[in-house]
């Protein structure tokens, strides 16, 4: 049998691995990659903060993690447009802190975790920014082109209005907004008009194409038949040029060597016609 003391001593020594399996829990934190953490403890404040790694951290201590990779956070806004619909829609960005920044980030906004600064400081900061470039546009326009427009403006307001803190926001995307069914009945009765008033314009424009072709065609057929005459009139003239009283006085002695003498009697013609 074990005596008192070894039992004792097993006994103490479960303890003390006990005492080291709490305190690894307890007093050592980990950072994942991507992420960045401020230590902090209740009546002292932050601290530091601690890159990605393993850290050994105070018994009172506290970290609050922040993410200095990509982050695509995900939120729905409701929103007027200019003609005064009311439209709710989902708004995805992506976000990510400014290391040099995370511990004026704890202190303005406390130990909050990241899903609550995305549904409050963030939130408040995405709707106004939307509130404020929806109410420019049509709900057609939201509903249709304008969409990737409005997304990089929003972009652009909410990235001024969180840098200064800290925060990184990028690609902001405005997702289908949801409409009644009367909305979205009248959008799409005026998406038909608009696709047959395209329809219209592209017939006229491809008529138009045609005359115009026409009329290309008709010039280079009168181009073509008034380069001919202008060469058959130079033809003539050089022929009328060429033609001297001595070409013409041997071309009748060739005609009267082959046809005879021909002379005129009262009015009548009398061939001395060659014997053939």
């Amino acid at each position: 049998m074990m005596s008192g003391k070894g039992l004792f001593g097993v006994f103490g020594t479960g303890i003390a691995l006990l005492v080291l399996i709490i305190g690894l829990f307890v007093f050592v934190e980990k950072v994942p990659e991507g992420r960045v953490a401020v230590v902090y403890s209740p009546s002292g404040g932050a601290k530091e903060v601690l890159n990605p790694g393993w850290h050994v951290i105070g018994l009172f201590e506290k970290t609050q993690q922040y993410p200095t990779r990509i982050t695509i956070l995900k939120n729905k806004v409701t929103v007027t447009t200019k003609d005064g619909k009311s439209i709710s829609m989902p708004a995805s960005y992506e976000m990510k802190v400014d290391r040099s920044k995370v511990l004026e980030i704890f202190k303005e906004l406390g130990s909050q975790n990241v899903e609550q600064i995305q549904e409050g400081y963030l939130y408040q900061r995405l709707f106004r920014a939307s509130r404020s470039v929806v109410s420019e546009y049509s709900v057609l326009d939201i509903y249709g082109t304008k969409t990737t427009e409005a997304s990089a403006k929003i972009t652009e307001k909410v990235a001024e209005e969180s840098k200064d803190l800290g925060f990184i926001i990028t690609n902001v995307v405005l997702g289908t907004p949801e409409l009644d069914k009367e909305t979205e009945k009248a959008i799409d009765e005026r998406v038909k008009s608009a696709q047959e008033l395209e329809l219209k314009k592209q017939q006229l424009e491809n008529e138009k194409l045609e005359a115009e072709k026409k009329k290309v065609v008709a010039q280079g057929e009168a181009e073509k038949k008034l380069i001919a005459a202008e060469a058959e009139k130079k033809a003539n003239e050089l022929l009328s040029k060429s033609i001297t009283p001595e070409i013409l006085k041997m071309e009748e002695m060739k005609a009267r060597q082959k046809h005879g003498w021909v002379e005129i009697q009262g009015g009548t013609p009398l061939v001395d016609a060659k014997d053939k």
